[in-house]
């Protein structure tokens, strides 16, 4: 009874696919030509070319070299002997051909190699009103854009739509990114040390067998940098110039804070996380003593204090903005540069006066600074603002 179920399903299984054994014969055969060409397709596009004949049964030659080829070619590098194994296992085309050759459009030619008559000029009859008066005229000077203008301008020579549009020309700026390697490591293929708990992990996947080795590589941290940024009343528009700077640093990669000083230190960091006007409008109404006096000192000593001990510098590079200028005792400045030094891995000082040529640090806050110093840059403009960046990765001495 149970032989006499078996047969019946599997005389059932073969009326649903009438044919199939017979396309199964016509692909295995094709299957032995290709071989014989040197074209390995295997059982399995043998098995889909039979199932797409039983589907879609071809209408002509044409149509069964497109479904043999669907089905049965392992890469187009095999296309040649494919051709030859399908016209010996089938016959060849009607025709001759399996497709017809796609027409190449002609080539146009360029306008200095164009016939003469395409380049002459319209009649007089046909000219527009103006053309002959327009064609007599002189070449008309063009004069260099206005962005590389602005590129060349110092920050307080600029008007308030010319401030407006460096602020956004900022934003293309190179913004410099300094790594180290990490303590931690993680998973990688090509790593330098052999990762022994991670392989035996993959080994339960595998019945105990080690089949995989597994390897970790040391990960890279982004150094932290830190914009100590002087808004006192001669370097405000420099200022301006170095916030945006730093928003557009810290939108590009992580770990930059920025602080602002003139008598107070003012944290800016949740700040930058903002567009450039909300940017500054929070500045105006955050910083109180925007436009006042200087004292360095204090502010370094409040950074050190507050933020550089808990590790916002440790390792770090540290960019300071200002004159120089200082009301206090400038051996303030000197003591707190000291402390910085130790535990900062760089310090640039961005002083927009040594742009010119006769500068020489005179200021008592300049000249206590100046020892602990690793760049010195002016920072007055945008081409100038652009070697910060340099002077941040360490290029720049």
């Amino acid at each position: 009874m149970g032989a006499r179920r078996r047969g019946r399903n599997s005389r059932r299984r073969r009326g649903r696919r009438p044919g199939l054994n017979d396309a199964a014969a016509l692909a295995a055969g094709f299957d032995a030509a290709l071989r014989v060409r040197g074209v390995g397709a295997g059982t399995r596009r043998a098995r889909t070319f039979a199932e797409v004949l039983v589907t879609l049964p071809p209408a002509s030659l044409t149509a069964l070299y497109w479904q043999a080829r669907a089905a049965m070619l392992p890469s187009i590098d095999d296309l040649p002997p494919f051709h030859a194994a399908f016209a010996d296992f089938f016959g060849p085309a009607p025709d001759g051909t399996l497709f017809a050759p796609v027409a190449q459009p002609e080539p146009v030619a360029p306008p200095e190699e164009r016939p003469q008559a395409e380049m002459l000029p319209p009649p007089p009859s046909e000219r527009p009103a103006g053309a002959a008066d327009a064609a007599r005229a002189p070449v008309q000077w063009i004069p260099a854009s206005s962005e590389e203008t602005l590129r060349e301008l110092s920050f307080d020579e600029l008007s308030e739509s010319e401030r407006t549009a460096v602020l956004r020309l900022i934003a293309r700026l190179r913004t410099a990114v300094e790594t180290r390697p990490s303590r931690r490591r993680r998973a990688e293929p090509h790593g330098d040390r052999f990762d022994f708990r991670g392989t035996l992990r993959g080994a339960a996947r595998t019945a105990g067998e080690l089949i995989r080795r597994r390897a970790t590589a040391r990960r890279d941290r982004v150094r932290p940098l830190v914009f100590l940024i002087d808004v006192s009343g001669s370097m405000t528009p420099f200022a301006r110039a170095l916030i945006q700077y730093a928003r557009v640093t810290a939108t590009a990669r992580p770990a930059v804070r920025a602080f602002a000083f003139a008598t107070r230190l003012t944290d800016l960091t949740p700040l930058l996380a903002g567009s450039t006007d909300e940017l500054m409008r929070a500045v105006g109404e955050t910083v109180l003593d925007f436009g006042g006096g200087t004292r360095i000192g204090a502010a370094l000593r409040a950074f050190n204090d507050r933020y550089a001990v808990r590790g916002a510098a440790r390792g770090g590079t540290v960019v300071i903005l200002s004159d120089g200028w200082e009301r206090e005792d400038p051996a303030l400045v000197g003591a707190e540069m000291a402390r910085l030094r130790r535990l900062a891995r760089r310090i640039v000082w961005v002083n927009p006066h040594k742009r010119h040529a006769a500068y020489e640090p005179l200021a008592r806050g300049m000249a206590a600074a100046l020892p602990y110093l690793d760049a010195f840059v002016s920072g007055h403009s945008l081409r100038t603002l652009a070697a910060v960046a340099d002077a941040i990765e360490g290029k720049l001495r």
